[in-house]
């Protein structure tokens, strides 16, 4: 794995950690946020190791989906999970007549914890 792979990994744990702080502390869209941000660091860590260079959030979706669930390197779920995140943040982020709440947010970190895992599993972590 490469350097920049384990940094971004490295960002994936920090970001889970904070999305859990912030939930416990009673700030589900903001934990529901955070969370997308941990997905999609751990995606980058897998593309980067792969030598896939890209930034913008669709295009690591794009590139995610293309290189790694499509021809099933890792479960296409995952790949899922990913796109449904960062749906859940644009609602967090930018909607003001929808709220994100505590359920959803809880299982979106259950869903990024699984996610970070098979990631630093695919990196043999």
């Amino acid at each position: 794995m490469t350097d920049e792979a384990r940094r971004y990994l490295d960002k994936a744990e920090h970001a889970l950690e904070v999305a859990e702080d912030l939930l416990k502390g009673g700030h589900a869209p903001d934990a529901a946020s955070k969370i997308y941000y941990a997905m999609y660091y751990a995606a980058q860590a897998v593309l980067k190791a792969e030598g896939i260079d890209v930034i913008k959030h669709s295009a690591v979706e794009s590139a995610f989906g293309y290189h790694f669930a499509k021809p099933g390197r890792i479960e296409p779920k995952f790949h899922r999970m990913l796109i449904n995140a960062r749906k859940i943040r644009e609602i967090a982020d930018y909607d003001i007549d929808e709220e994100i709440v505590e359920p959803v947010a809880s299982l979106k970190i259950d869903e990024g914890r699984a996610f970070l895992a098979a990631m630093k599993d695919y990196l043999n972590m």
